[in-house]
C-alpha cells in the first residue's frame, strides 16, 4: 500500500512538472525571441531552444528531486495514522488525525470486538458442553459398572436401571438441544413461512404439556383469541413449548402458568406468565444466554438444559418479532413476544 500511494503521488508531481515545463519553456523562448528582436539578431527556435536548454535542464532536475523528497513525506504524513491503528488498535482515536477515517475505525472496532466475543461464546459453549455432557455420562458409567461387577443387588438393579434411563434422556435431550441451536446459528435452514394461528398452535402445546404441569404440581391454562401470524410451523411450536417448558420448570409447589394470545396496538402478542421463583433484576440481561442458568442446583434437579431460551431468542429473531420480559423475584414471570401483523 505504501508503495502504491507513493508512485502515485511521484505520478501526480510528474505530471505537475511537466506542464509546468513546458510552460517554463513557452515563456523562456518568447522572452529571449523578445531580446534577440531587440538586438537585432536573427536566431531560429531551435538555436533558442539550445541555449534555453541547459537552464530548464537544472529547473527540470531541482523540480524531480523536490518531487520525490515532497512525495516521500507526504506518503508517510498519509500513512501515520493507518499504522497507529495497527500498531496501537485497542487505544488509537481516530479523530485526532483524520476526522474522514472515524466511521472506518469504529466499523473495524466494532467488527474486532464482535470478533472477540464470537470467539469467547464459542469457547464457552465447547467447555458447556463439555461439562453438560460429561455428568450424565459419568452416572451412566457408573451405574452401568456396579451392575456390570455384580456389586447391585437386585432391588439396586431396578434403581440404577432408572437412572441410566434418566441420564440417557437427559443426554439425548441436551444433544439435541445443542444440534438445533447450532442449526439456527448456521442460517442453513429454509424456513417455510405460512400463515399460522398462534392461538391454536398455543392450545396444542397447552394440552401436550398438562400431563407435565400436573406431575409437578403446576396449573397450566389458556386464554385469548384466533390471531393469525406469518411464521415457520416448527419453530412456533418449539418457541410455545420451550416458553411453556421453562415457566413450569421454575414454578413454585400449587403455582400456576397462563399463556395469552391476543392483539395489541396492531400486534399479535403471545404472553406467558408464571407464579414461579422469579428472576433477580442482575440475571434478567442474561437468561437468554446459552447454559446461563440463575439457579445452577434447580436447574439440575428440574432437568433443564440451559438451552431453551437461548432457542426461544433464535427463532423470535428469525421471525423479526420482539420479545419483552418483566420478572420479579419470589413473584413470577411474564414473557412477551410481539409479532407483527401479517
Amino acid at each position: 500500500m505504501k508503495k502504491k500511494i507513493y508512485r502515485t503521488l511521484v505520478l501526480i508531481a510528474g505530471l505537475a512538472i511537466f506542464i509546468t515545463m513546458l510552460l517554463l519553456t513557452i515563456l523562456y523562448c518568447d522572452l529571449f525571441s523578445a531580446q534577440v528582436m531587440e538586438s537585432g539578431d536573427s536566431l531560429s527556435f531551435s538555436d533558442l531552444l539550445l541555449k534555453a536548454l541547459p537552464g530548464l535542464l537544472a529547473v527540470f532536475g531541482v523540480l524531480i528531486v523536490l518531487c520525490l523528497v515532497i512525495a516521500k513525506l507526504l506518503t508517510a504524513n498519509l500513512l501515520s495514522p493507518i499504522e497507529k491503528l495497527t500498531e496501537n488498535f485497542e487505544e488509537y482515536d481516530s479523530k485526532a488525525d483524520y476526522e474522514e477515517l472515524t466511521p472506518f475505525v469504529e466499523m473495524i472496532k466494532r467488527q474486532h470486538y464482535d470478533i472477540l466475543s464470537n470467539a469467547k461464546m464459542r469457547q464457552e459453549f465447547t467447555a458447556n458442553v463439555s461439562h453438560e455432557l460429561k455428568t450424565p455420562l459419568t452416572a451412566i458409567s457408573g451405574y452401568a459398572e456396579l451392575i456390570e461387577t455384580g456389586m447391585a443387588s437386585e432391588k439396586d438393579v431396578v434403581r440404577f436401571a432408572n437412572g441410566i434411563h434418566s441420564s440417557a434422556n437427559r443426554l439425548l435431550i441436551l444433544i439435541n438441544d445443542t444440534i438445533r441451536l447450532s442449526e439456527l446459528d448456521g442460517n442453513t435452514e429454509e424456513v417455510l413461512f405460512e400463515r399460522l394461528n398462534l392461538y391454536e398452535l398455543a392450545q396444542n402445546c397447552v394440552e401436550m404439556l398438562k400431563f407435565n404441569a400436573k406431575k409437578h404440581q403446576v396449573s397450566l391454562t389458556l386464554s385469548g383469541r384466533d390471531c393469525y401470524i406469518l411464521g415457520g410451523r416448527q419453530m412456533m411450536e418449539e418457541l410455545l413449548y420451550n416458553l411453556c417448558d421453562n415457566a413450569i420448570r421454575y414454578n413454585n409447589k400449587d403455582g400456576s402458568v397462563h399463556v395469552k394470545v391476543f392483539s395489541e396496538a396492531g400486534a399479535t402478542v403471545l404472553e406467558v406468565a408464571d407464579t414461579g421463583i422469579g428472576i433477580p433484576v442482575e440475571h434478567q440481561t442474561r437468561i437468554f444466554e446459552r447454559f446461563y442458568r440463575v439457579d445452577k442446583s434447580r436447574s439440575k434437579s428440574t432437568g433443564g438444559t440451559g438451552l431453551g431460551l437461548a432457542i426461544v431468542k433464535h427463532i423470535v429473531a428469525k421471525h423479526e418479532a420482539r420479545m419483552e420480559l418483566t420478572s420479579k423475584e419470589g413473584q413470577g414471570t411474564t414473557i412477551r413476544v410481539i409479532f407483527s401483523m401479517e
